[in-house]
């Protein structure tokens, strides 16, 4: 026999040996691993299940907090057309109204500021006028007292 072969036969007969003496500890921690992989696989459909609970529940509640939102959007869209309406027959009532009274208004007392104004020259003339009455029917008071 040939070193070469003794090598091979020698390798052989350990690789043959190792397998035989390893192949127990193989079976056993491919069982252990199968009971983590069994455990894991539990613990992981039990977080499924827990998860999915709890996200149908979130989406329950997000689903009625919604329907509140789009409830009270619906109530201010409602509330926005009425101030639409009211503002739109404010603006109305202001120019067929107001405005035209406005105009009365004002041209009523435009009139009367310009014949102030025409007569403020002589108003000066009436206060002296007036002043000078009183001196006058005073005067007049005491000539008719002394003849009484």
């Amino acid at each position: 026999m040939t070193d070469t072969e003794l090598l091979l036969a020698i390798s052989n007969m350990l690789d043959s040996k190792l397998k035989s003496e390893l192949q127990p500890f193989k079976n056993e921690l491919t069982r252990e691993l199968q009971t983590i992989r069994s455990e894991l696989a539990g613990e992981l459909q039990y977080i499924r299940s827990e998860l999915a609970g709890e996200l149908q529940d979130i989406r329950s509640e997000l689903a009625g907090e919604l329907q509140d939102i789009r409830s009270e959007l619906q109530t201010l869209k409602n509330d926005q057309q009425s101030l639409r309406a009211e503002v739109h027959s404010i603006k109305l009532y202001q120019e067929n109204i107001i405005l035209p009274r406005l105009a009365t208004i004002e041209a009523c007392y435009i009139d009367t500021y310009n014949r102030y104004k025409d007569y403020t020259d002589k108003m000066d003339a009436t206060f002296e006028d007036i002043a000078l009455l009183k001196q006058v029917v005073a005067e007049h008071s005491e000539k008719i007292q002394k003849l009484a």
